[in-house]
């Protein structure tokens, strides 16, 4: 995340929307190809955040598992300085975070694993492990 966001968020990954479960509306912003579902669900509240952060106000955080990734989401595309967050997944359960990983997201390339707390709030600090900081070419500082 970027330092900027990161300062407002007093360092905490915190999704932009409150719902676990969404349905998709017909504004334009999703494509009916079959990979939402007709009513409200998990997977349409993820399938919505892979396209927009807090589309239809769910409560998902964008994770990845590639590092490149991380750091070039972290720095906003290279354009500012930013904090990655490693995160362990074998915490999740304790912690009540749900992960969600879907077989054919928008993006294959990114890696993307949405994650929410239970209470949809911010993600229990629990379970990241590290947390370091990257330059606008990505690199660690």
């Amino acid at each position: 995340m970027s330092k900027k966001k990161d300062s407002i968020l007093n360092g905490q990954l915190s999704p932009s929307g409150s719902q676990p479960k969404v349905t998709p509306l017909h504004d334009g912003k999703i494509k009916y190809d079959g990979r939402f579902t007709y009513g409200e669900s998990e997977d349409n509240a993820v399938r919505a955040q892979h396209i927009e952060t807090g589309l239809y106000d769910g409560c998902y955080v964008s994770t990845t598992k590639d590092a490149t990734r991380a750091a070039f989401f972290a720095t906003s595309s290279y354009t500012e300085q930013g904090w990655v967050y490693v995160l362990d997944p074998s915490l999740f359960e304790k912690y009540g975070v749900t992960s969600k990983d879907l077989p054919d997201p928008l993006y294959p390339n990114e890696q993307e694993i949405s994650i929410r707390a239970s209470d949809c709030g911010p993600i229990p600090t629990e379970v990241i492990v590290e947390k370091y900081e990257v330059d606008i070419n990505g690199k660690n500082i």
